[in-house]
């Protein structure tokens, strides 16, 4: 019974409003009749309001047949067609009101709303310019604007009027969209600058703190992109931000730290094997050498021919004192390239430590071939080199061998008179006794007691 009542109340109450409507209209009508234009206007608008948009054309297309140049004929038409969502004529009667009226805002948003959901964002986002230069701050017209470019993927024009609305009004959404923008075109301290900006207001916004690391990072602010890649969570993080995080801290020498990011690369993707060689250097600086030999067979196992993951794993076990497994590292990095100076070196080191003086010898050999014409880079070793040499053949009677040796030791220390000493005992043997007095001599004037240079003189006389 209640739901019957319901019902008949219903239908009264719809005849009710279809008569109201029809008197309305019929009272447009007549003000059509009687000229009365703005009359029938404002009845034309209550339809609109009310979504009666074929009572709102009833007065609408007669006003239109007479030829009436008003704006808000012309609005209310594309009011209507709005309402009806026929876009594109909406769009044309707006056009031919702002003819009549080219500083009306609200017009001009109502073509711009519409030419946006057209997918005509040129001419949406040159009606929102338009806006903007009648009301400079109109800060929903700079926003509206903004983002359609971010949307296009413009960044560069999105950020010059996300920059103009930021004047104007603070968001969060405008800061993350505008650190973007700028990212995207990789200008790095306007990135950083509206980053930080916002992280203020914002600070707990992942990205935002993840474009103020990223563009920390591209303007070498490597102690601020830690901070900042800090603050961002594992699953906002790519594997090329675990990475750049881990290299800013290995740059501010936090290589604790660094490891740590290293390692969630690796976790995150374990064909990131180059790491491998970033986290072994970090635990070999900081002297963990157990660690980096660790890593550096994890290079190894994942690229065989990789040439300084075999050197340095050389270096981690001379540090260790693994001589055995130092040789078999460097040797394995000459298989691979026989030219690189430092390993050749480090070998050489390496049988120095394992008294296998031959095969020191024959490093030594390699090295002086390796370092020629670039005697001011290799200055120190040239002189290790060629003072072995020129030693070893000494104690060998290859006094004519080790005579050029010795003296190129001298001239890169002149003033080392143990090499003097041998230079006057390799001439005294080869019985060219005046070269053998002048480099006794010269040895007492450094060192008044060498019994070397005493003895060679007494026994030549010279004394």
């Amino acid at each position: 019974m209640k739901k019957q009542a319901l019902l008949i109340f219903g239908i009264f109450f719809a005849i009710i409003i279809n008569i109201s409507a029809q008197s309305t209209l019929s009272d447009g009508e007549k003000a059509i009749k009687n000229k009365d234009y703005d009359k029938a206007l404002a009845i034309a608008k209550e339809f609109i309001d009310a979504n009666n948009t074929a009572d709102a054309f009833k007065l609408l297309i007669p006003l239109e047949q007479k030829e009436l140049q008003s704006k808000k004929l012309f609005e209310y038409m594309g009011d209507t067609y709005a309402k009806m969502n026929v876009g594109e004529n909406a769009i044309l009667y707006y056009a031919k009101a702002e003819a009549l009226d080219s500083l009306d805002v609200n017009l001009k948003f109502k073509a711009a709303e519409l030419l946006t959901k057209a997918e005509r964002y040129k001419e949406a986002v040159n009606t929102y310019l338009k806006i903007a230069q009648i009301d400079p701050k109109n800060s929903k017209a700079l926003l509206e604007g903004a983002t359609i470019l971010y949307k296009a993927k413009l960044f560069a024009d999105a950020a010059v009027l996300f920059e103009k609305y930021l004047a104007l009004e603070s968001t969060e959404d405008a800061y993350v969209k505008i650190s973007r923008a700028f990212l995207e075109t990789k200008n790095y301290e306007k990135t950083y600058q509206y980053s930080t900006e916002g992280l203020k207001k914002y600070s707990n916004n992942s990205t935002l703190n993840k474009n103020a690391a990223i563009s920390a990072f591209g303007l070498q602010k490597f102690d601020e992109a830690g901070k900042f890649y800090s603050a961002v969570p594992d699953s906002d993080m790519t594997v090329s931000d675990l990475k750049n995080a881990g290299r800013a801290f290995q740059q501010v020498r936090d290589d604790a730290t660094a490891i740590k990011f290293y390692e969630r690369v690796i976790k995150k993707d374990s064909t990131q094997s180059s790491l491998f060689m970033d986290m072994g250097n970090n635990y070999l600086r900081n002297k963990n050498d157990s660690m980096a030999v660790k890593f550096y067979k994890a290079k190894i196992a994942t690229d065989p021919k990789f040439e300084p993951a075999h050197r340095y794993l050389g270096f981690a076990y001379f540090n260790m004192k693994n001589w055995e497994g130092a040789r078999e590292a460097f040797k394995e990095a000459i298989n691979i390239s026989d030219t690189t100076f430092v390993t050749n070196y480090w070998l050489a080191q390496v049988y120095n430590r394992m008294d296998s003086t031959d095969q020191a010898a024959e490093q030594y050999s390699k090295i002086l071939k390796l370092a020629e014409g670039k005697e001011k880079q290799y200055k120190n070793e040239i002189l290790e080199a060629s003072g072995f040499l020129g030693q070893r053949y000494f104690t060998r009677k290859s006094y004519a061998a080790a005579l050029p040796l010795l003296s190129k030791a001298l001239q890169l220390k002149p003033g080392e008179w143990r090499l003097m000493e041998m230079m006057g005992a390799c001439y005294h043997q080869m019985q060219n006794f005046d070269e053998a007095i002048k480099w006794y001599r010269q040895v007492l004037k450094l060192n008044p007691k060498s019994e070397v240079a005493k003895k060679g003189l007494r026994m030549l006389s010279a004394d």
